[in-house]
């Protein structure tokens, strides 16, 4: 008979993923603001010509999305917030759904990690396709996005199948 892995594991699992991108994200953002004001500035993701984070973070795609300041009225827009400020709340709130046994709160969960990963498909997208490039940061994120959403969903039917087995108890 094959054995459920506990919920704590799945847990654990996508803490240790939000920490990784929270990190991930406050590098991008360091970057972003050190380029700002050192145009000569070379990251560590730098690496060649074609492997070069800083040419999409310092990009109009490094704020809001690219999209973000378009829909609600410019770069002035208070919304439009570099994409590393947006990673840092996101794998926060994370972190703190993941706190929850609540199937609500842990469905919530579910659909912000699928909602991240159509967000990384478009990112991905602009970056083999309008900048022809590779940025190793975003390509981890897109990769620990997809982990939390397998993560999260595997907690969220573990949750389930642990309350349906204490109601029909």
């Amino acid at each position: 008979m094959m054995t459920r892995s506990p919920i704590w594991k799945y847990s654990l699992g996508i803490k240790f993923l939000c920490v990784i991108g929270i990190l991930l994200s406050a590098y991008s953002l360091y970057v972003k603001y050190r380029l700002a004001r050192d145009s000569d500035y070379e990251a560590l993701c730098d690496l060649s010509d074609r492997i070069k984070c800083t040419k999409v973070f310092h990009s109009r795609y490094g704020n809001g999305f690219g999209i973000i300041g378009e829909m609600l009225g410019g770069d002035e827009s208070i919304f439009n917030q570099p994409n590393g400020i947006n990673g840092i709340i996101f794998y926060t709130l994370i972190i703190l759904l993941d706190f929850s046994l609540n199937l609500h709160l842990t469905k919530l969960q579910v659909a912000l990690s699928f909602i991240s990963n159509l967000i990384s498909i478009y990112l991905a997208y602009l970056l083999y396709f309008v900048f022809e490039n590779l940025c190793i940061v975003c390509a981890t994120l897109y990769v620990v996005n997809m982990l939390l959403l397998i993560l999260s969903v595997k907690r969220y039917s573990n949750l389930v199948k642990n309350v349906d087995s204490r109601k029909n108890k």
